[in-house]
Order: structure tokens, then C-alpha cells, then sequence
């Protein structure tokens, strides 16, 4: 079986799909907590463990639906300009939700409004597209496909 959110099948994959699924079930009633939640995950996203700061792009990307829902735009467009800073992040599983994240963060608020802009992005693209692992390419490519298709 694949590995769960959060990279693995431990307390907290389990722990990051009950929260995230909460999010999910609240919907529009998450909107007072997402400020509080946003900077947790900002927080979290600068943690020294490679594990939590996976597990914070993971749940970028599994409540970035709701964000939208709740008109947090600014607050998404905040968080993509956090997870384009980190980038540069040297594990692959992390990166891999990184950009799995940015791509959660372009689908539901669209390229017109993403910070930094797509035109500031793809160039840092480039460079992770010649990443081996797999969750990187994967996501590389399919948020290249996402930029290309409505760019």
C-alpha cells in the first residue's frame, strides 16, 4: 500500500488525515481558525525535523480547498510565497509535498492571484524537474502541467 499523508503509515499520518478531514467536515465554520492553523503550519514548515515540516506542506494541501471556500486567498497566497521559499529544501519527500502544496494552492485560487507569480516560479521549477525521486517528479511535472494548462 502507499504511503499515507505525512509520509508514512505512523501516529502522525494519522494524526494530520483526522485533522485535516475535520477541516474538511467544517468547511466554511473552519473560517475563524484558519489564521491560527495557517501560522502553525508556517511555524512548522521551519522545523528542524524533515517529518513535521512534511506533514505541514501535506496539510497545506489537503485544506487548501477549504481556505478557498472561506475566501482565505490572502492567507493561501501568503502560504505559497512561505512553501516557494522553501524550495531549496535538500530531503525529496518534503520537497515533494512542497510542491504538492503549491499545487493544492494553484488549483483552487488560480494563477492570476498565486504569489509569488507563475512567472517567478517556473524558473525555480526547472531545476527540481532533474530531481530522481519520484514524489518530486511527480509533483514538479504535474504542477508544470497545472501552470501549462492555464497559463
Amino acid at each position: 500500500e502507499e504511503e499515507g499523508p505525512g509520509g508514512g503509515s505512523g501516529a502522525g499520518a494519522a494524526v494530520l488525515t483526522a485533522f485535516g478531514g475535520i477541516i474538511a467536515q467544517l468547511g466554511l465554520r473552519a473560517k475563524p481558525f484558519l489564521p491560527q492553523i495557517a501560522g502553525t503550519i508556517k511555524w512548522r514548515l521551519n522545523n528542524k525535523s524533515a517529518k513535521v515540516r512534511q506533514q505541514a506542506a501535506d496539510l497545506v494541501a489537503r485544506i487548501a480547498p477549504v481556505m478557498r471556500a472561506c475566501d482565505a486567498d490572502r492567507m493561501l497566497g501568503h502560504l505559497g510565497t512561505v512553501l516557494y521559499e522553501y524550495l531549496g529544501e535538500e530531503f525529496p519527500d518534503v520537497l515533494g509535498s512542497i510542491l504538492g502544496a503549491l499545487k493544492a494552492i494553484v488549483n483552487v485560487i488560480g494563477m492570476h492571484k498565486m504569489t509569488p507569480p507563475i512567472k517567478e516560479l517556473l524558473p525555480r521549477l526547472a531545476p527540481i524537474l532533474k530531481n530522481r525521486h519520484e514524489k518530486v517528479q511527480e509533483n514538479a511535472i504535474d504542477l508544470v502541467g497545472r501552470i501549462a494548462d492555464r497559463g
